[in-house]
């Protein structure tokens, strides 16, 4: 289980050090939030009720994940399954709370699913122990209370700010005192001593076994070798987050040659990778000179949102009129709530989003969609919400593209009364349907207007390399596989068919594996205890 805990650990830390290492003005105000989930890939059908809440909650919101991402995942690494408990909950809460607000398709439940491992350990079962071992797992417990406060002191300072509008009133401000340098003095010191203590843990773990294993120790020396190879693997991008642990002078890269650790760095990237998750936040609009002297909540700028997104407009049939075209998950109506999609994996309206970050000329795909939508290919019109345009009762002629900067619309409060162009709605939208979900400002045409016979479409397309764009349906995508391949993509076929609610078939069932999966967890657990029990009562 070692080489789990340490890749849960090194996801985690990486994803935390990374905001601090990036400069990114928003982590470094803990006003992270206040963007995240307007501006996040799919929004979830909660994210627009989450950007309501108070700028101090989410300030503080922004700390926890700072503390969860960074001092608790070296909870993961203990070889006390009490404090691994308490590193594995905190991750596992922190993920529920990203599912609620957001969809990321399998990731934070193939995250918490990491988890799992470090909840496993040998406890005492012999008679008298359990009134000690109950002490010993409360002070284990302070312990990590104790060391999570100090590291919250060390990372954070509070301030009481004096509100520009109010002299004699005074707010609470929350800060990130931990600069870049100290986190790259974190990284030179902790790294180092957490892969050795991995690799001392994992060989300690491999003994044991060898000595218990009377029958069968090769098999157990071959396994620990293993562990220790894979965890080894999976350390070698950390050097990268410090340039003091890659240089020469460090005693790690000292044992070996430059070019042998150059070697290796190169070979192993193809099996591990480093993370940067939510490195630098997205979708930061920009005061305009009207609003520069403009102050936010405890004297920070006001965060001003501005979602970049794709608009897809059409002529349809004979009308002259411009029609927005809607798609089954990105946003687009700005009187229509985020939906649920995670599990499922929206990939076109998931690119859509890094998409409206750069240019057309960096997205042909985009351009190939648009040709293949004039063509009427059955497979693209089903991407679109648009259920007469689907069943062909209506042609498309023409499409273009605009961007747009899109933002929640906000409660009538007094924080969002500091943000420039917020738009207000009726306060008791809180607990119920927002008669409006999103606010959005025309920022350029992103696409031309296009028909099927612009000899300019066909021009870019055969240029960027696009020049077999040709519609497939179904049946011919489900040929020439295997019976399991077939099989499944049919399946995968006939869900795309569903309506938009189709998010709970695949939600359902991967529950029902979850069920069935952690009621077989807790018995192989109970047999484990069992044969304890039974072990020492032989004895």
């Amino acid at each position: 289980s070692w080489p789990i805990r340490f890749l849960l650990f090194k996801l985690m830390f990486m994803s935390g050090v990374v905001k601090i290492q990036a400069n990114c003005p928003t982590w470094n105000n803990l006003t992270a939030l206040e963007f995240h989930f307007a501006t996040q890939c799919l929004p979830g059908p909660l994210a627009w009720y989450a950007h309501q809440l108070p700028p101090l909650l989410l300030r503080l919101g922004v700390a926890v994940t700072f503390i969860v991402e960074i001092p608790a995942a070296f909870l993961l690494l203990s070889p006390s399954v009490t404090i691994r408990k308490v590193g594995a909950w905190m991750q596992i809460l922190l993920q529920v709370l990203i599912i609620l607000t957001g969809s990321y398709n399998y990731f934070n439940l193939l995250t918490m699913a990491l988890c799992l491992p470090c909840m496993i350990g040998e406890e005492s079962h012999k008679r008298g122990r359990h009134h000690y071992r109950r002490i010993w797992n409360a002070i284990q417990l302070a312990l990590c209370g104790l060391f999570l406060s100090w590291a919250s002191k060390e990372m954070f300072a509070i301030e009481h700010i004096q509100d520009s509008d109010d002299p004699i009133r005074q707010m609470i401000g929350l800060k990130l005192a931990m600069t870049k340098y100290d986190c790259n003095l974190l990284v030179d010191r902790a790294i180092p001593i957490a892969v050795a203590c991995t690799l001392v843990f994992t060989t300690v773990t491999g003994v044991r076994c060898v000595i218990k294993n009377k029958s069968n120790r090769l098999n157990s020396c071959i396994r620990s070798l293993v562990c220790c190879l894979c965890i080894a693997v999976t350390a070698v991008p950390f050097f990268d987050l410090s340039p003091n642990l890659s240089q020469p002078s460090f005693r790690g890269v000292q044992l070996l040659m430059p070019s042998t650790w150059k070697n290796i760095q190169r070979h192993t990237r193809s099996v591990s990778h480093g993370y940067g998750l939510f490195r630098r936040m997205t979708g930061v609009g920009q005061q305009s000179t009207e609003t520069n002297d403009t102050v936010g909540w405890a004297g920070l700028p006001p965060s001003i949102v501005a979602r970049p997104e794709i608009i897809f407009e059409a002529l349809v049939d004979d009308s002259e009129e411009w029609r927005e075209l809607n798609f089954r998950w990105k946003p687009g109506d700005i009187y229509q709530l985020p939906l649920q999609a995670a599990p499922h994996q929206p990939r076109f309206d998931w690119r859509c989003w890094f998409a409206a970050l750069s240019s057309i000329n960096h997205n042909p795909w985009l351009v190939s969609f648009t040709k293949k939508i004039l063509q009427g290919c059955q497979n693209v019109l089903d991407l679109l919400d648009e259920p007469e345009i689907a069943a062909g009762k209506a042609k498309i002629t023409r499409v273009r593209a605009n961007l747009y900067h899109y933002d929640f619309t906000r409660l009538d409060t007094e924080w969002a009364r500091r943000i420039p162009g917020a738009k207000f709605v009726d306060s008791n939208s809180l607990f119920q349907y927002p008669d409006q979900v999103w606010t959005r400002k025309m920022v350029r045409q992103y696409l031309p207007p296009l028909d099927s016979k612009n000899q300019s479409l066909h021009d870019f397309l055969q240029h960027a390399g696009y020049e077999s764009s040709i519609c497939v349906n179904n049946e011919d995508r489900c040929t020439n596989v295997g019976a399991a391949a077939r099989v499944t993509c049919h399946m995968a076929a006939s869900l795309r068919k569903l309506n938009r609610k189709s998010w709970v078939l695949p939600m359902a069932a991967f529950l029902s594996c979850c069920i069935f999966e952690w009621w077989g967890f807790s018995c192989r657990r109970k047999r484990f205890h069992s044969s304890g029990r039974e072990k020492l009562k032989m004895d």
